[in-house]
């Protein structure tokens, strides 16, 4: 199997037809198989599972938080690579994103997870590969002070690349994955001391640790119906936000991203001897 595509189902029932329908145009010359977790809905995965002969569902007895549920599907996944999504993707088929993504991480081995383009449907860009956050960073994206601080926020979401780049980043937008399950087994999969947010940053940060690239390919893209339930600064998804970073502060710092390019430089050697 090239690729394993996880996502998690509670009641998004929404978005599955579109996701389900789409993901499997976008794969051809490819082996893909579906994960779906049900995470302790009532209603159930059968729907989807019979669009997708040969998927596997993994079924929880009660709710799970979401860096958990993405490990039940890394701890079942079985294919070189496993594409972990949000279920408010979908595809556009004849731009053959998934495709395009497996041949791009068979042509770069030292990357551990990449991501692709994502656009919303009113055309606007999402900016899926990021640099570590600031204190700067917060403070412009999450008090209203963009406008003073619009250069920190620009370079936050990398702003100056082309979309159709490709390059090395920090982390990536957790709703798109492609990870590497050789790298999974090294570094271990997402750390359940964040229950939502600030999972894919310590991720990917992981894998550059471990001397694994974090690669953005913008040479394909998809779609993403973003919700960011934590936009609004007094919603109780707004606190988790900031209690996560308070969380991956405490656990990196606030330099997270020193000694990664001597680690990926050691582990060039390493392979290289």
């Amino acid at each position: 199997m090239d690729v394993d595509v996880g996502f998690i189902y509670t009641y998004e029932r929404e978005f599955m037809s579109p996701l389900v329908s789409t993901l499997k145009q976008s794969a051809s010359g490819v082996q893909m198989r579906l994960i779906l977790v049900d995470n302790a809905s009532t209603d159930g995965v059968a729907e989807w599972t019979a669009q997708s002969p040969g998927s596997l569902v993994v079924r929880n007895e009660q709710r799970l938080g979401y860096a958990a549920n993405l490990n039940r599907i890394l701890d079942v996944a079985t294919a070189r690579y496993v594409l972990l999504l949000n279920t408010d993707m979908y595809f556009e088929p004849s731009e053959q994103s998934v495709s395009k993504m497996v041949h791009f991480m068979d042509e770069h081995p030292d990357c551990g997870v990449s991501g692709c383009g994502l656009y919303h449907p009113d055309g606007t860009y999402g900016y899926p590969a990021r640099r570590f956050q600031t204190l700067e960073t917060i403070a412009a994206r999450r008090l209203g002070l963009s406008r003073m601080l619009g250069g920190v926020v620009a370079d936050y979401l990398h702003t100056d690349k082309p979309r159709t780049a490709v390059f090395d980043c920090d982390w990536l937008s957790g709703c798109f994955l492609m990870v590497r399950r050789e790298a999974v087994a090294e570094i271990g999969c997402f750390d359940l001391g964040f229950r939502k947010y600030f999972e894919d940053v310590d991720f990917c940060l992981r894998m550059s640790r471990a001397g694994w690239r974090v690669m953005m390919n913008g040479q394909t893209w998809c779609y993403h119906l973003e919700q960011r339930a934590s936009k609004n600064l007094l919603s109780q998804d707004a606190l988790l936000h900031l209690k996560s970073y308070v969380r991956f502060l405490k656990k990196w710092g606030l330099h997270p991203e020193r000694e990664i390019a001597t680690a990926v430089k050691q582990k060039i050697h390493r392979r290289a001897a």
